[in-house]
């Protein structure tokens, strides 16, 4: 007698675990991106630097998203496995980790956000687009929420154990820093070892129109494009601003020594957008942006009322508000990409997206903290909850989605 091989997996099966190394890549990177925030007061006690230098540790971050996603946009539409685009990245963001992990000086603070920042776009643009080529294999539609989720995961724990760490006093300022690491190892092991499907080979009949330039492939759907970048732009925004500045902004309405526990807030506007992203993920992307727009307009206006009062409950409330509308925003947003990118440009597009997120975020955020320095926390918070007011409306207003 003969053993009979046992039958294949199904195909969805056989992707669950390349999708799950992939969301677990993408949540070290954005663990790095938030990770630091309640820390950044700390720095600035011990080191004595302004409001403005405190915004441009995160938007030197933005830049190096920017500056790898300008350079590796497009390349890894050309390789032939994704793979030599995303374990590169990530050993970026292990040693980005490290750097700022055991850094003694601001020098070194700005150059492990710099490589941090390297990493995630290198990262983001290829993974995003290798979620959307498995779902091209088994015909799911899970890239944008399970992108979605691993982005928002990631960025919520991060100010979590950043705050634990700094509430426990252990090694607060290294600890978190390894865990990137370890988790971008990790991520980089299990897509090496893994099974890696490959994607669908284009029928050679077909080539020649998979072949055609961005800008003829896009040449009717770049408004709808750009109208979705805005979207980002307007919601990263408004995330960017908690990320740097939230913490200092609950802190001023909480006793002194009260660190720790304000650097959650960063936390909270991420757990309220990853659980409105799982929320909102079989929602028309039409009417999650709408939605999402407005309550992000409506909240942010809350906030600064709140820091006006100095009422730190309104203040939370209001923040968890505009997580839920930055959620919903970032989630139709993505769901709408995904309709709109040519399958044979996926990459490139997934970053021309990330950087209108990123450019949008580092101006706003350098502004403000010239702003703040300038004028005041809460005259420049007045001021920016007229620039998303009318952003929103704007969107609200001319958005065809």
């Amino acid at each position: 007698m003969t053993a009979s091989l046992p039958p294949p997996l199904p195909l969805s099966s056989r992707l669950a675990i390349p999708r799950a190394f992939l969301a677990l890549a993408l949540v070290g990177a954005l663990l790095g991106s938030t990770t630091p925030s309640p820390l950044y007061g700390l720095y600035q006690s011990l080191w004595g630097f302004p409001s403005v230098v405190l915004s441009a540790l995160y938007a030197v971050y933005a830049f190096g998203v920017l500056l790898s996603l300008a350079a590796l946009g497009r390349l890894s539409d050309r390789l032939p496995d994704r793979r030599l685009i995303l374990l590169p990245a990530l050993a970026v963001v292990g040693l980005g980790a490290l750097l700022f992990g055991f850094a003694d000086d601001l020098q070194a603070l700005f150059l492990g956000r710099l490589l941090a920042g390297l990493g995630t776009g290198a990262l983001t643009g290829s993974a995003n687009a290798a979620l959307m080529d498995f779902d091209n294999l088994d015909r799911q539609r899970r890239a944008p929420s399970l992108a979605s989720i691993a982005f928002t995961g990631g960025a919520a724990l991060g100010p979590v154990l950043s705050s634990a760490a700094l509430y426990l006093d252990f090694w607060p300022r290294s600890l978190p820093f390894l865990l990137i690491a370890a988790l971008a190892l990790l991520a980089g092991l299990g897509l090496v070892f893994g099974d890696w499907p490959q994607p669908a080979k284009t029928p050679a009949a077909d080539r020649p129109a998979a072949r055609q330039p961005l800008a003829q492939a896009m040449a009717s759907r770049w408004p709808a494009f750009a109208m979705v970048c805005t979207v980002l732009v307007l919601g990263w925004m408004v995330g960017s601003l908690f990320i740097a500045l939230g913490t200092t902004m609950l802190a001023s309405l909480l006793p002194a020594g009260a660190l720790a526990a304000a650097g959650l807030i960063v936390a909270a506007f991420q757990i309220a957008a990853g659980v409105t992203q799982f929320l909102c993920r079989r929602m028309p992307a039409g009417r999650a942006i709408h939605v999402g727009c407005a309550l992000l307009a409506a909240s942010w206006a809350g906030c600064t009322a709140s820091l006006a009062y100095g009422q730190a409950w309104g203040f939370c409330l209001f923040t968890l508000g505009s997580g839920v509308g930055y959620g919903a925003a970032f989630v139709g947003a993505m769901g709408r990409l995904a309709v709109i990118a040519p399958a044979e440009h996926r990459g490139a597009l997934s970053s021309l997206f990330y950087v209108a997120g990123y450019l949008g975020s580092a101006l706003s955020i350098l502004g403000i903290g010239a702003l703040v320095d300038a004028i005041g926390l809460l005259p420049a918070m007045q001021g920016l909850v007229v620039c998303v007011g009318l952003a929103a409306a704007a969107i609200l207003w001319r958005g065809r989605f």
